[in-house]
């Protein structure tokens, strides 16, 4: 039992004491995995258009000579790979990180570090979260209205304490 060994000072049976606060830790807010599906679909849809045939063939040419026309051929259309490449960049880099210091903005190249001092306020327009600082606002992507009471949370005092936003179930049916 790992709790029960003498260098493990951190188990069950040692207690913390009640002054510690918690640590207010980094978050970070990403499109969800389920984004990787577009770049899923983009490599499917650009796979014929790379290594197709870029020569037009009539219907009675592909019932006669289909063995001609079954070898793959390697153009420049080739370039239509990098569609799905780039849709997988920009899930990957897209993403806001809200902790104690401020909040860093991260996109496909480069990113920004706002530090709280430097922020007067948050804005809604919309769907979009945007930082208000003093030359403009800031878009936070992948931060959405419901998502504004997690970044007070982790804002270490800098943003007033929101409530939790409340859910949304689907309605139900009525059976008659």
């Amino acid at each position: 039992m790992l709790a029960a060994h003498p260098t493990n000072l951190t188990g069950y049976r040692f207690q913390v004491p009640p002054s510690s606060q918690p640590q207010v830790t980094a978050r970070a807010f990403r499109l969800p995995r389920s984004a990787y599906l577009v770049v899923l679909f983009l490599l499917f849809g650009t796979l014929p258009l790379a290594f197709g045939d870029s020569q037009s063939h009539s219907a009675d040419d592909v019932v006669r000579h289909v063995h001609r026309f079954a070898g793959v051929a390697v153009s420049w259309f080739a370039i239509f790979l990098l569609l799905p490449v780039l849709a997988a960049i920009y899930i990957g880099r897209t993403a806001t990180f809200v902790d104690a210091d401020g909040i860093r903005v991260r996109a496909v190249f480069g990113s920004r570090r706002l530090p709280w001092t430097a922020i007067r306020g948050l804005s809604v327009n919309g769907r979009s979260v945007y930082a208000v600082v003093a030359g403009g606002g800031v878009r936070l992507p992948c931060v959405r209205v419901n998502d504004l009471a997690e970044v007070a949370r982790h804002s270490d005092g800098h943003v007033p304490q929101l409530a939790d936003p409340k859910p949304k179930f689907a309605p139900s049916r009525r059976r008659r």
